[in-house]
């Protein structure tokens, strides 16, 4: 769980793999939309996201800001967040389904829990957009799927 602008939100622990300290994303040259740069993350170029106008607010950081490294089908990225709150399970009876879900591009369910209401995001309508499709694997092809005659191989004589 955590807090974005005042309100809380929540992402399926399997859907997160880290959380760690803001970092100033670079190479803002290259970045687009909601992407706003990227950061070296031990070595790999990871985006990083700010879905602040999607909410309606303007990101503001501070030493509590946290880059969740959120992975998607088509890849991982950084979502920027005010503060994480902690990991929460949270048993399905307490999730209820976002009246006018369709209009909602972070997701469709909100959890109760205690005086709290939490926005399940899911990860894969509010981010996956944001990240090119990855392309189809190269297949590997052989020496004799390149053989398109059917003419059989010479010998190459030793005069």
């Amino acid at each position: 769980m955590f807090s974005f602008l005042g309100e809380h939100y929540g992402l399926p622990i399997t859907s997160v793999s880290e959380i760690i300290r803001y970092a100033q994303p670079s190479a803002t040259a290259a970045a687009t939309g909601e992407i706003k740069g990227y950061i070296n993350l031990r070595g790999r170029m990871l985006p990083v996201v700010d879905l602040s106008g999607r909410v309606g607010g303007q990101l503001e950081t501070s030493a509590k800001t946290r880059i969740l490294v959120v992975d998607i089908s088509n890849g991982s990225l950084g979502v920027i967040v005010d503060t994480v709150d902690g990991i929460l399970e949270v048993p399905g009876e307490q999730i209820e389904a976002l009246p006018h879900a369709g209009e909602n591009p972070l997701g469709e369910e909100i959890a109760v829990v205690g005086d709290r209401l939490i926005v399940v995001i899911d990860a894969e309508r509010a981010l996956g957009g944001l990240l090119p499709r990855r392309p189809a694997p190269r297949r590997k092809t052989t020496a004799s799927r390149r053989r398109t005659s059917s003419t059989p191989r010479r010998k190459a004589s030793g005069n």
